[in-house]
């Protein structure tokens, strides 16, 4: 039976294991060793993709040809070569190709009722889409300064640290409000998820301010952590940053539209919310999307969630640092870096934070942005 899902919990030892385990029975294989080969094109096959062994090269052009109703023309006499050095010369007979190995044009419709099944049950909150996650997600893509030489920069004092972490949460915030979903939330749902989540935003933007770099974290008001010059408990979270974020994140080669689509899934996790169907459609219709921007390479999406359980690991310690920091004088935080991150100041109104609630922002300015953090009384 054809391998159709990818279980993020599995190596991709294990992963391969199974593949060969599942695949050992097909008679194409390379003289090397028994290597599958891609019925196309005799490039190296990743699995069974619509019930031929095939590469996700010429699994993503065969989908991409079924589901948008490609017709192609030959401009010689239809038949020309097609192996994995001349595959994309002659788009028609790579198509006639894939149909005379095997591939099954219904296999293609029927993935994409069963992905559309999907995004019909995950849209009872609203309909997400990559457009709008990449409009919130302007400000921090289009920095200017995220690719320039480091040698101009000044390394952060806790001061400084403190500034770069009270502006992310404020474009936390103003990135909340870009997502209309999010503005229809009820309130205490709101200032829920933008506590709960706003340590986790600050250490993945840090992640990917820095992934350029080798041996520092990039704040977000340009000063930088050095790995081995910052302080003890600081440098032990850059640490971990730089190990368990950025060289992960750098050797995915992460895009803008996933980054986009793994913030939000971060952000719209359900908890003790008052509405946690929304949140948790949201955060699905998100997984859809994510999905989709990684069709073309297999096992990526399952990569990408990976990276959550050490983004909330390290968020937690540096929630940890701070609190053991400020109980010992080390550390003075103002009252929205206390109540987003430490959670401390929400103790009126039956547990409900007096802070935090979006309403509305004329100006979408850094310095501007206090104005639209209004206060419940």
């Amino acid at each position: 039976s054809d391998i159709t899902t990818y279980n993020p919990g599995l190596r991709k030892s294990h992963c391969r294991i199974i593949l060969m385990s599942v695949t050992s029975t097909s008679s194409l294989s390379c003289p090397d060793g028994g290597r599958n080969q891609c019925s196309i094109c005799a490039d190296r096959a990743t699995g069974k993709h619509y019930g031929i062994a095939s590469c996700d090269g010429c699994k993503g052009f065969f989908r991409r040809s079924i589901r948008k109703n490609h017709t192609y023309s030959c401009r010689f006499d239809r038949k020309c070569s097609v192996d994995k050095h001349r595959r994309n010369q002659c788009r028609y007979c790579r198509l006639q190709e894939c149909f005379k190995a095997g591939m099954r044009k219904e296999a293609v419709q029927n993935e994409r009722d069963c992905i559309n099944s999907h995004r019909a049950k995950g849209q009872t909150a609203g309909s997400l889409s990559i457009s709008v996650l990449l409009q919130a997600e302007f400000p921090v893509l289009a920095s200017p300064e995220s690719h320039v030489v480091i040698t101009n920069k000044r390394t952060a004092g806790m001061r400084d640290v403190f500034q770069s972490m009270k502006q992310q949460l404020l474009l936390l915030v103003e990135w909340a409000k870009h997502i209309p979903e999010f503005c229809n939330l009820p309130i205490r749902d709101k200032v829920t998820l933008l506590q709960t989540h706003s340590a986790e935003h600050l250490i993945l933007g840090a992640a990917r301010r820095s992934l350029p770099y080798n041996n520092l974290i990039l704040l977000g008001n340009d000063f930088v952590i050095t790995l081995r010059d910052a302080q003890i408990e600081v440098s032990r979270v850059a640490f971990r940053i730089q190990e368990e974020l950025v060289k992960p994140l750098r050797e995915l080669d992460i895009t803008d539209k996933e980054f986009a689509c793994l913030k939000t899934i971060v952000f719209f996790s359900p908890g003790h919310l008052e509405s946690p169907r929304l949140v948790r459609d949201l955060r699905f219709q998100a997984q859809l999307l994510l999905e989709e921007v990684t069709c073309e390479k297999r096992g990526r999406f399952g990569e990408l969630l990976l990276i959550i359980p050490p983004l909330q690991s390290v968020a937690w310690q540096m929630v940890e640092t701070l609190h053991l920091a400020r109980l010992l004088g080390e550390a003075q935080m103002d009252s929205l870096l206390q109540e987003m991150l430490l959670g401390e100041g929400a103790k009126a109104g039956n547990g409900l934070s007096t802070g935090i609630v979006i309403i509305s922002v004329e100006s979408s300015s850094p310095t501007k942005l206090t104005n639209g953090i209004l206060r419940l009384q």
